[in-house]
């Protein structure tokens, strides 16, 4: 039997994208090959998340003791998808088994190291990735991993899209979705904002004390996917849920909340979409006038940023992770 050992970190402070990113990953593949064994190498945070999913998993907070895993397990594919790491890891990795790094900007590690490079965003093809020609290179949006539910991208024409949806992720360290509702909460707009599983208490309380009869609380859900479907607009950070956003034919509003984003936001607002800045610069003035102006233009779905993702980057990476592990 094949084996693949992914290696991936979350929680507050990090964020929870690249779990679900390898864990969209691992279903493709399952699809595709089930007799194929996955196992998740996991820092501590994450452990409820895989709890009843179906993957094995180990908890190990510790970078240096991958390499014994690797060899416990005669893995096939070592899979990593994390900012923690350097070249020095890679290498060592390298020289036991397949590896196949899960990137975003190219700005981190050495990327002609890995024997597979991935990166599904917009701008990834323009990062100049080098390699010795024997790299497999899966870049671009048509790569691009979403979650489970994305895969089949029709939307449900019977569902009217209004109001405004506005989520921060997993976390919210900054307060952001606090002070976008403190702007738009008296524009009389129904208003929907995303509880995320790593918000603290004391920063909850403060969101309800801010409901109003336009206001509704969203707390923890599985999926943002119904919820982006039903809103006209979205607001959200310029990571994974912008592609979300644009799958369901929503009208995305933007901000960047790390360096990693920065690319993304550049490439979305070139083509048009409303971007208020990077945290801490953050423009929160801006956003009633934008809001006034969408709402009034409504949702152009023949605009050329709908056609960036058709959800099927998942199947398509799986399928070419799997031939090679074969070879």
């Amino acid at each position: 039997m094949k084996s693949i050992l992914i290696r991936t970190f979350g929680g507050k402070g990090i964020g929870y994208g690249h779990f679900y990113r390898c864990l969209s990953l691992a279903k493709a593949v399952k699809l595709i090959d089930k007799d194929i064994d996955i196992i998740f190498l996991i820092n501590q945070d994450l452990k409820g998340l895989l709890d009843n999913i179906g993957f094995n998993f180990i908890v190990s907070n510790n970078l240096k003791e991958d390499s014994e895993k690797i060899n416990r397990f005669g893995v096939n594919l070592f899979i990593f998808d994390a900012y923690l790491g350097d070249d020095r890891y890679l290498k060592t990795v390298k020289e036991k088994t397949k590896l196949m790094l899960i990137d975003d900007n190219n700005d981190i590690y050495d990327t002609s190291i890995p024997d597979i490079i991935y990166n599904g965003n917009i701008h990834a093809e323009k990062l100049g990735y080098s390699s010795d020609g024997n790299q497999l290179q899966l870049l671009g949006p048509k790569f691009l991993i979403m979650k489970e539910e994305y895969w089949n991208r029709g939307t449900n024409r019977n569902i009217s899209k209004n109001g405004i949806l506005i989520t921060t992720g997993g976390t919210d360290e900054y307060g952001i979705s606090l002070r976008i509702l403190k702007q738009l909460k008296n524009l009389g707009s129904k208003i929907k904002v995303i509880i995320g599983p790593g918000y603290k208490d004391d920063y909850i309380k403060k969101f309800e004390d801010s409901v109003t009869d336009n206001i509704k609380l969203i707390y923890k859900p599985n999926s943002l996917k119904d919820h982006i479907l039903s809103s006209k607009i979205v607001i959200t950070a310029g990571g994974s849920t912008i592609y979300e956003v644009l799958s369901q034919k929503s009208i995305p509003i933007i901000f960047s909340l790390a360096d990693n984003q920065d690319l993304i936001c550049n490439e979305l607002s070139n083509m048009g979409v409303k971007y208020l800045g990077k945290y801490p610069d953050i423009n929160y003035l801006l956003l009633e006038g934008i809001i006034k102006e969408l709402l009034d233009k409504g949702v152009n779905e023949n605009n050329k940023i709908y056609d960036l993702v058709d959800g099927k980057g998942a199947k398509l990476v799986a399928g070419r992770i799997v031939e090679e592990i074969y070879q």
